[in-house]
């Protein structure tokens, strides 16, 4: 992306952050993937963070004596008001917060009518709190970065047209949702198997979508490629049918008002019946990755769900660097389709129950089912019968496939 800006970032390292030469660097990638070029990074070690200025004053103006002009101070946290305000004075240039910056990405990457709705509710709400007394950060913005999305005319409303307009994008949702639980509801009356790939954005979640689907969904090598939810149908080498949907990316530091905004669409992979937890094995900060995934994964009260891990991009690094207790595999872009595939069957299988069925050779169509909606392993065919074996969903459907309209039999 062409860089229209200079900035730099501001970060604290407290006891309470995990790793915070991690976050500056994804910090520094978010800010350039919005047209900010980080000209410099500034991390100050303390205790705490400072309740009136975030960093010292005297920190502060040491960095301004750094540079003579700048575009943007980029904070590696969600700040106060009154935190931004003592560091546009200080510094004397705009100012926004790691929200801020997410928020941007995801007002551009938005598609759909939901995805765009739920990005305008968090950028409303963060911005509620915020209203009184925005200086520099709304005066020389305008409608650029921090801001886009509800646009200028909406930021400089009263909080009263603002909270007006929050209600009517949760009535807006609230319908979605509806139609959301509809389909839900007529995928679980119909035993359907679900299956959601879930991971740190720009893991290579979509490529592997793409691949597993034959779908041609968009895949760039960018961060939140993906915002809208996508459903397809994926089948396993066996011929058992399932769904599979592509999530939006997770993230360090991940802003509490998108996790509600986006509660729904998170929701929809909370429903999944396995998880496929996609890692960029060439990613530098491979664990931090996993452990933000991980938390967010029981933050979304997901934990119970089975769970295969893929370590993608073996093509650009095949180190194993992290080996997890729960089930995983190695995989990349350049692998046949097929073997990717194999991999989720036999991770399957160990969650379905085993069954043996018989029926006639007559009833091709049966057999037709129990590949389509069972994972068969074996068939023995002799004169009359046909000997099945393999695995199946909860909710026996190997045997009501063999019983349904015996009468024709």
């Amino acid at each position: 992306m062409n860089m229209t800006h200079t900035g730099i970032i501001l970060a604290t390292n407290t006891v309470q952050n995990k790793d915070v030469e991690s976050e500056v660097r994804e910090l520094k990638e978010l800010s350039e993937s919005i047209g900010i070029e980080i000209v410099g990074t500034h991390i100050q070690n303390r205790t705490s963070i400072d309740r009136k200025s975030y960093v010292g004053s005297g920190f502060l103006e040491e960095v301004k004596m750094q540079y003579e002009d700048i575009d943007y101070a980029i904070v590696n946290d969600e700040i106060l008001a009154s935190q931004n305000r003592t560091i546009e004075n200080i510094l004397d240039t705009s100012v926004i917060d790691r929200t801020q910056v997410i928020l941007d990405i995801f007002s551009l990457r938005a598609q759909s009518k939901a995805g765009k709705l739920q990005v305008e509710l968090a950028q409303l709400e963060y911005l509620v709190p915020r209203l009184k007394g925005q200086g520099i950060n709304l005066s020389r913005l305008g409608a650029g970065i921090g801001t886009r999305g509800p646009g200028e005319t909406k930021l400089e409303t009263d909080r009263r047209h603002i909270n007006t307009r929050i209600r009517d994008i949760k009535r807006q949702l609230a319908v979605i949702e509806e139609h959301r639980l509809r389909y839900r509801d007529k995928r679980r009356s119909n035993q359907v198997t679900k299956v959601s790939l879930i991971g740190y954005t720009n893991a290579g979640k979509s490529t592997l979508f793409n691949k597993l689907t034959n779908a041609e969904t968009l895949q760039e090598d960018k961060l939140f490629a993906t915002l809208d939810p996508l459903t397809r149908e994926m089948v396993l080498p066996s011929g058992f049918q399932c769904i599979i949907s592509d999530t939006v990316g997770f993230i360090q530091k991940l802003p509490t008002t998108l996790i509600e905004s986006f509660k729904s669409t998170l929701e929809e992979a909370a429903d999944s019946d396995f998880i496929i937890h996609v890692i960029d094995n060439n990613a530098p900060d491979l664990v931090s990755q996993y452990d933000t995934v991980l938390d967010l994964i029981d933050s979304l009260n997901m934990k119970d769900i089975p769970q295969l891990i893929l370590f993608n991009k073996t093509d650009l690094n095949d180190e194993k660097r992290l080996l997890p207790a729960s089930p995983h595999q190695f995989v990349n872009m350049n692998m046949p389709a097929e073997d990717i595939l194999m991999d989720v069957e036999n991770f399957m299988t160990k969650y379905f129950d085993a069954y043996d069925a018989e029926l006639p050779l007559s009833r091709q169509d049966k057999i037709y089912r129990l590949k389509r909606q069972t994972i068969v392993k074996e068939l023995k065919i002799d004169e009359e019968k046909v000997k099945v074996s393999g695995f199946e969903p909860e909710g026996n459907f190997a045997e009501r496939i063999v019983k349904k309209d015996d009468k024709r039999e």
